[in-house]
């Protein structure tokens, strides 16, 4: 079974290692590609195995961006039997519960496509400390809350269309046992160091990516937000039952074909209203 991982980069200092020792470590840095934006920060000039696409710096464009990694992701299936797609600050994990990991999911479940079911892990705050780069992340943070924003199909053997923003394909969202770890607000120091990056870079639109440009201020009362959420203990993180299945049907039924593009829309602003205990066994998927 070969599978591929793809991510693109721009000054990802902190969530850039995340990626490549989980990926790298589940297929094999030979198998991970790595888009690189025009970095600055050295991010990206040690890697060491990994296949890297140097791209000249220009303003964040989604749409261009998603068509370029479209491109890509379907010339790699032509030597890949899957090839996944995730932003730096997203990890895709099989259910623990049931397979050791991305291949041994890709080789019981032979899926054509999946879309991932989407979780906002977080940094509870006051409770939680920073985070320690040398400890498994899961043993560090115990929450999460469902993102519909998350809800991405990012792992297909057959070729693909996405909407901007890898939020919908061509094909409607089809869900099963991967989960799609979202590290944007994992540790609040790093989320507003990523933030004063994003606020500052320039954008092809002024109208996009306005969630990444909001003030520190109100950054950090979002998060604390969230982590004053009602916690549940005990939902069983599935399609079939629990809140996450709720959540997963009100997705799918408001999804709708779009006649010009030929993707999908879907609600990408429906944030879980509690926090959800992750189960124990997920603690070692990264």
């Amino acid at each position: 079974m070969k599978v591929a991982a793809v991510t693109m980069a721009f000054n990802e200092k902190s969530k850039l290692p995340i990626w490549m020792k989980y990926y790298a470590g589940q297929l094999g840095a030979t198998n991970c590609y790595i888009v690189d934006h025009g970095s600055t920060d050295g991010s990206t000039d040690s890697l060491v195995g990994v296949n890297q696409i140097r791209l000249p710096r220009s303003p964040q464009d989604n749409e261009k961006r998603t068509a370029f990694i479209g491109d890509l992701v379907n010339a790699l299936l032509r030597y890949h039997d899957y090839v996944l797609y995730t932003d730096c600050d997203e990890i895709l994990a099989p259910d623990p519960r049931k397979f050791s990991g991305i291949i041994d999911y890709c080789d019981k479940v032979r899926p054509e496509y999946i879309t991932s079911i989407g979780i906002d892990l977080l940094h509870k705050l006051p409770e939680e400390g920073s985070l320690d780069p040398e400890k498994p992340i899961l043993q560090q943070r115990s929450y999460g809350h469902y993102s519909s924003a998350m809800n991405k199909p990012n792992l297909t053997s057959r070729s693909v269309t996405w909407w901007p923003g890898f939020h919908s394909r061509e094909l409607p969202a089809k869900f099963d046992d991967l989960f799609l770890f979202h590290l944007r607000y994992v540790d609040i120091t790093q989320t507003l160091q990523r933030l004063a990056v994003t606020r500052d870079m320039p954008w092809a639109r002024e109208d996009a990516g306005g969630h990444q440009r909001v003030s520190d201020e109100k950054m950090t009362g979002m998060v604390r937000y969230w982590g004053r959420l009602p916690i549940v203990e005990n939902d069983p993180w599935s399609i079939e039952s629990g809140l996450l299945s709720t959540y997963i049907q009100q997705f799918k039924a408001s999804e709708k074909l779009q006649g010009d593009s030929k993707t999908y829309w879907v609600d990408t602003v429906k944030f879980g209203a509690e926090l959800i205990r992750i189960p124990n066994e997920f603690q070692s998927a990264f």
